[in-house]
Formats: structure tokens, C-alpha cells, sequence
């Protein structure tokens, strides 16, 4: 027997799976560390990086919360989660949607939507199956399809196109092994959202190749189109029962720290995700669960001053970028980020150093999330307006330098 000990200690690399080596460590956390060193120093930085709100949870929603804690909610919830939570879920996905759902057989309460994302992978990626992805993507699609044994395949979108998935190019990247085709609209990093008409030519192809498809609608509130949400794809016909929605509380209620997301699915559907389920984080923390039903069946004006707020600082933001020689971007029609060209400068990872380093502004490289992002910077518009309005300013006089230099 090979003997894999250093000094005759613990050799970690011997015993590690080997599919840790195909997934990085986040690229978004090594700026927020950077980020808390500068602030201890004292710096003034720029919070561009953050992809959340900076708003605190509505009260009503934390009073909730509490007074199902003190009225002693603390035992296990159900697997799929409580009752009153599940058919919350239903009835706003069927205002959101026009499509009805039974929120008690169609929704689980999941630990974040990441975790719906990483439970639909497992629950339906074979080894060796691809998983269509857009490029640039949240690099979380692509991780937790390898961690399932999946192949995730790429499809390039680009500036001109504002970022959105063109079924055209869907279609060329299809082969027998494709079982899966992930839509993010809106989208992180770009804000993209793809449209009602490019939506139903995506769901043709999901039809045509019998695809499952994963939608994450995370930002699909948070929408500056006509309508009070972006289109959605689960409202085409012969799609609901092929479409796995992923939602959750984080972007449109200030819920990130609570971790609480949801899928909803086909009733047949959902039973595979639950078999998954069970097996990762069993149930969310019932009291919160609560606080989280009253979030969705109570008055929603503080969504709609949050989003008020959102909208001004995107118009700060655009005038702001555009004002700046070299720099282009696309309009983004959702979510709270921009998606600014900035190749003129250098690369994605060089001009976000220094901004950073020189002028402490936190923005996150393109590349981060994809070649296709390369050239670019998220810029997370997740922070007061004030600081967006400082922002851009400091923005134009780091890049009006770094032009001269």
C-alpha cells in the first residue's frame, strides 16, 4: 500500500474527491475581503460589489418572524415547508405567472435558492449530462452542475444583444446528451431579461428535446419593463410541467441572511426534488417560515419603494457610465447591477484592481463570471444613492487617469 503521509501527518490531497479540483472558490469573496482590509485602514470604498440589498427586512416581516419564535415555533417543519408558506407560494407565483399553482403540492421551502438550484441538479443531472448555461452566468450554475457530475456548456451572449440568450445560438449548442437548460431573467451580472418572444422560442426547443429547464427568477420582481414582473417562461404553454421556477425572499424582500428560497414545479416534478430534498438541509427553521408567509401575503408597497429606489439609482448609474470616454454599457431591464464595458482600459481583472487598489471602488471582474465577461465589471447598484452618485464621479477621474497614464 502506497504510503500518502507528509512527516507522518495527514495528507489531505490523497484523500480529497476529485471533483473539488473542477470548482473554484468564489472570485466575488476575494473582493469583499479585500474590501474589509481597506475599511479597517480607514478608507472610504465604494460598495459596488455587494449583489444584495442594502435596505433592512420590513418590520412586519421580522414581527412575524419573532412572535412565531416566542408562541414556541421551533420544532422541525416539514420537509416541503409549512403549510401556510407553501401556499403563499402558490399564489404568487400564479399572480406573477397567470398560470394556477397549488402551492401545498407544487412548492418547497428551500435554505436559499441556491440550494433549489443545487437539489434540481442532483434530482435530474445523470453523469456526463450538459446543462446549457449563458455566459457570462452566476458561477454557481456552473459549480453545483459539476458537483452533480453535469457538464455545463456555455452559451455566449453579448453587449449588442443586451446580454440575452438568442435561441439561435441555444439551438446549435443541443446535442443528445443535453438534459437541462438553466434561464436566469434577470440576469447577474448583466441584468439581462430575456424577452416573452425569445422565451417561447427557448420553450420550443425544450419541447422539441424533451429539456428540463431550470428558471431562476430571483430578480423577476425587481423589473423596470412594462409589467410588475419580468416575463417568465413557465407561462408558455406545454412548459409548467417541464420548468423548475427558482425564487426566494433575498433580492425582493432584504432577506438574504434569513436563507429562505423556494422551487415550484410540476406536482411529479416536485416529488424528485423532494427525494433530493430530505437529504440536504431536511427543512428550513420553521419560525422564519412565517415571517417569510406574511412577507408574500401582506401589503407589498415596501416592494414598491424598494424598487423605486432601485430605479433611481439605475439612472444615476447609466447617466453616470455613459458620461465616461471609453466606457459602454448596455441598459439593463432588471436586478439591481451594470454590466459596463470597459476593454478600452485594460482587462477585466486589471481595471478592477486598480479602481480598487487606487481608488477604492469595488467593483467585481467580468471574468469572474464567465469569457465571456472578460472586458467588463459588475457593478452591484445595492448601496444608497448618495454613494452611486460619489461613485460615478470617482469613476470617471480614476479612469480619465488611468487613460493618461
Amino acid at each position: 500500500m502506497a504510503d500518502h503521509t507528509v512527516n507522518g501527518g495527514f495528507n489531505l490531497d490523497a484523500v480529497v474527491a476529485q471533483r473539488l479540483g473542477q470548482v473554484p472558490f468564489s472570485g466575488i469573496r476575494k473582493v469583499f475581503d479585500k474590501v474589509k482590509e481597506l475599511e479597517t485602514q480607514g478608507k472610504d470604498v465604494i460598495h459596488w460589489q455587494i449583489g444584495r440589498p442594502d435596505f433592512d427586512t420590513p418590520s412586519h416581516i421580522k414581527q412575524a418572524a419573532s412572535a412565531a419564535l416566542e408562541r414556541g415555533e421551533v420544532h422541525y417543519a416539514p420537509n416541503l415547508g409549512i403549510p401556510s408558506l407553501r401556499k403563499a407560494i402558490g399564489a404568487r407565483t400564479a399572480l406573477d405567472t397567470g398560470v394556477s399553482v397549488d402551492g401545498e403540492k407544487q412548492a418547497i421551502v428551500m435554505a436559499g435558492a441556491n440550494e433549489g438550484i443545487m437539489v434540481a441538479m442532483l434530482a435530474f443531472l445523470n453523469p456526463g449530462d450538459e446543462i446549457l448555461v449563458s455566459n457570462p452566468n452566476w458561477h454557481h450554475y456552473n459549480s453545483c452542475a459539476t458537483l452533480a457530475g453535469g457538464v455545463p456548456v456555455e452559451v455566449p451572449t453579448y453587449e449588442k444583444n443586451g446580454f440575452t440568450m438568442d435561441p439561435e445560438d441555444v439551438a446549435r449548442l443541443i446535442t443528445p446528451k443535453t438534459k437541462m437548460l438553466c434561464i436566469t431573467s434577470p440576469g447577474n451580472p448583466t441584468g439581462a431579461v430575456q424577452s416573452k418572444e425569445s422565451l417561447e422560442a427557448l420553450a420550443k426547443l425544450a419541447i422539441k428535446h424533451n429539456l428540463i429547464v431550470l428558471s431562476d427568477e430571483i430578480y423577476a420582481r425587481i423589473y423596470y419593463g412594462k409589467g410588475v414582473v419580468a416575463p417568465s417562461i413557465y407561462t408558455v404553454p406545454g412548459m409548467p410541467e417541464r420548468t423548475i421556477i427558482i425564487n426566494g425572499f433575498s433580492k425582493t424582500y432584504s432577506m438574504d441572511g434569513w436563507r429562505l428560497g423556494w422551487t415550484v414545479a410540476s406536482e411529479q416534478v416536485t416529488r424528485a426534488l423532494l427525494k433530493v430534498r430530505q437529504y440536504t438541509t431536511v427543512c428550513v427553521n420553521t419560525f422564519i417560515q412565517h415571517g417569510a408567509a406574511l412577507a408574500l401575503t401582506a401589503d407589498q408597497t415596501c416592494v414598491e419603494e424598494m424598487l423605486g429606489q432601485f430605479a433611481l439609482r439605475r439612472k444615476v448609474m447609466l447617466n453616470g457610465l455613459k458620461a465616461i470616454p471609453g466606457v459602454t454599457v448596455a441598459e439593463p431591464d432588471g436586478a439591481f447591477y451594470v454590466f459596463p464595458n470597459v476593454k478600452a482600459f485594460g482587462s477585466s481583472d486589471f481595471v478592477a484592481n486598480y479602481l480598487l487598489e487606487e481608488h477604492h471602488i469595488a467593483a467585481v471582474s467580468g471574468s469572474v463570471f464567465g469569457t465571456a465577461g472578460e472586458g467588463y465589471l459588475r457593478l452591484a447598484y445595492s448601496c444608497s444613492t448618495e454613494e452611486c452618485e460619489r461613485g460615478v464621479a470617482r469613476m470617471a477621474q480614476a479612469l480619465a487617469a488611468l487613460k493618461k497614464a
